[in-house]
This record gives C-alpha cells, sequence and structure tokens, in this order.
C-alpha cells in the first residue's frame, strides 16, 4: 500500500494498492485503520459489512478478460468507501456517523 493522500476539497482519503498482487478487501481495512489510527485488529470484521469474497473476486485478474474496470461503494466504520479495479481506496467520513 502506498501513502494515503488527503484530498481537502472532496474531503476524502485516497490510497492505491497493487491490484495484481493485493487482495482489495485488505486494502479497505488497511486504509480505514491508518485514516482513523486504530489497529485493523480492532475493526469490525469486513465480512460483517459486505461479502470479502465477491469483492476480491471482483477486482481479480482473468486470464481472458485482464483487469476488470469499475468500482464498488460501501459503507464500512463511519467512511463511505470505495474501491476501484485499476487499484485505488478513497474513503471519506459519513457525516454525524
Amino acid at each position: 500500500m502506498n501513502d494515503i493522500e488527503f484530498d481537502g476539497d472532496e474531503d476524502t482519503f485516497r490510497a492505491e494498492y497493487d491490484s495484481r498482487r493485493d487482495q482489495p478487501s485488505l486494502a479497505v481495512v488497511a486504509v480505514v485503520a491508518a485514516v482513523d489510527d486504530r489497529d485493523p485488529g480492532e475493526l469490525t470484521p469486513l465480512h460483517f459489512v459486505i461479502d470479502t469474497e465477491a469483492l476480491d473476486d471482483l477486482f481479480t485478474e482473468t486470464a481472458a478478460e485482464g483487469l476488470r474496470n469499475g468500482n464498488l461503494s460501501f459503507s464500512y466504520e463511519g467512511f463511505d468507501v470505495t474501491a476501484f479495479s485499476r487499484g485505488t481506496i478513497e474513503i471519506s467520513p459519513i457525516p454525524n456517523a
């Protein structure tokens, strides 16, 4: 996982991960934990919120199609999370969460 950047105009944190090597589900947990200054083990297990196997499969490179193009958004630990197929995770705090 690369450094986490903050976009103050959009109130969004953004991090890149190697989508050919890293699982998006683990990247989501890592980014949320880092931004919220918590240990990943303190967070609600992501599989209680979303089907992590489906998330990882959605963005796994296939022999026939290569990398898929798209994104998936959901809420987790007080953040709106968007995982992109190109290896980006964006999170924004949910107001009053």
